[in-house]
């Protein structure tokens, strides 16, 4: 592929792609299933390859015929403008046999790839149509015909009435997975102004704004909204208590001091995960932080990471480790599990079932829930929810102040600290 790169623009020559490729570059075309085309190796993302191709003036489109390769893809390089002999249009078939280039091996979108910042929207106050035209131009520099053609047609779909829009697209689960998440934003952008009477949407400078997404415009005026993806997603308590504290006005601010949720959110802002966890089972007394004080021999003030580390690690044979757990997990109400036990981080034994059990006693206590509520309700944002599947894309949307919440925590392995989610129920 290297000998590709460096030779093409040299002007050869022979008279059409295929000698050219035959002939001048020594790539032995091959057949398949009657079709003659070239086979070579080319590692790397779809975008990337599109990339390279075109700064050598090849479009990478797709082969709309039979399948060559029962294992690795088909491609159509298409040259883009005449040189020396060769002829713009001239074309021919590719299979690209890198290892891993398999039909259901590279995505076609790399996290991130598709977000409003990586498509030059950040910092932008758009239109629905001027939103559809700049995204337009960054996919097409770094996609192929079809890619750019299936998200186009999303782009188009939700400029219409509805929370369901039927859609046709050949993407993976895997790259739907990143449309969703990512291209989310930008369909929920185009979506809310036909839909909840936005004239522009503004999207912040820096995509790592607490909290917000983007802001939906109208007379002025512009409304805080986050976007989840498929069936939504946890939101930290830094953000909402930053966000309040952003744009509430210090004259009317909403007096957080008199809340009993204020002390979790104490916790959980200034702690890290594995402290918190610990912390905030201190906090609420709970039956798991009292068994694990009797199994390790110390009062409960003294519990910390430091001393559930000194105590876990004390243990040569890791089976006395667990059985020594083993009243402290039925404290929590669970059971050991083997990805939980795998592995060296002992740690896990402890914080991860504190964790998993933190947020259900959060919840469990109901004037718990109902601070947490007050608080968020606090942010005039609206949520909106999109999932993008093969065959549609839905959308759901709440304002904060008219839902109620729930405590979440997303799992030990991630380093999450304790969140919380719209209640589906609220």
């Amino acid at each position: 592929m290297k000998t590709f790169i460096k030779y093409l623009s040299e002007a050869p020559v022979v008279s059409n792609l295929r000698s050219y490729i035959s002939d001048s570059l020594g790539i032995t075309l091959t057949q398949a299933r009657g079709v003659t085309h070239a086979r070579f190796p080319m590692s790397g993302s779809e975008s990337d390859q599109i990339i390279a191709f075109r700064k050598i003036n090849i479009r990478v489109d797709e082969y709309n015929k039979a399948s060559i390769s029962s294992k690795y893809p088909s491609k159509l390089l298409v040259l883009t403008k005449s040189i020396g002999k060769l002829k713009a249009g001239d074309s021919i078939p590719w299979v690209n046999n890198a290892a891993g280039a398999t039909k259901s091996g590279p995505r076609v979108f790399t996290n991130k790839a598709l977000t409003p910042d990586a498509l030059g929207l950040a910092g932008k106050t758009l239109t629905s149509v001027q939103i559809y035209t700049a995204v337009k131009i960054e996919l097409e520099k770094k996609y192929n015909s079809d890619v750019v053609r299936q998200l186009m047609q999303m782009m188009q779909a939700v400029r219409t009435k509805g929370s369901k829009i039927a859609i046709d697209t050949t993407f993976s689960a895997e790259d739907l997975r990143v449309v969703s998440s990512d291209f989310g934003e930008i369909l929920s952008a185009i979506w809310s102004q036909t839909n909840l009477g936005f004239k522009a949407s503004s999207f912040p400078k820096s995509s790592n704004e607490p909290l917000v997404d983007f802001y939906g415009v109208r007379f002025g005026i512009e409304y805080p909204i986050s976007v989840k993806s498929g069936g939504g997603g946890k939101v930290t308590i830094q953000n909402i208590i930053n966000s309040i504290n952003k744009k509430v006005k210090k004259a009317t601010a909403f007096d957080l001091k008199s809340e009993k949720s204020l002390a979790i959110f104490k916790i959980v802002n200034e702690l890290p995960m594995k402290d918190q966890m610990i912390e905030l089972h201190k906090f609420m007394d709970t039956d798991a932080i009292r068994k694990l004080s009797s199994i390790m021999n110390k009062r409960v003030p003294a519990i910390t990471v430091d001393t559930v580390k000194d105590f876990v690690e004390k243990f040569e044979d890791q089976a006395d480790l667990v059985a020594a757990l083993e009243p402290f997990w039925k404290a929590v109400g669970t059971t050991l599990k083997s990805k939980t036990i795998e592995g060296d981080d002992r740690l896990r034994l402890v914080l991860s079932p504190l964790g998993g059990s933190i947020y259900k006693i959060l919840n469990a206590d109901e004037e718990m829930r109902k601070s947490l509520t007050r608080v968020a309700k606090q942010v005039t944002l609206i949520q909106v929810n999109v999932d993008v599947t093969k065959t549609n894309i839905l959308f759901k949307n709440n304002y904060f102040k008219d839902s109620t919440f729930r405590f979440e925590w997303a799992g030990y392995s991630g380093k999450n600290k304790l969140g919380f989610v719209m209640d589906k129920k609220g």
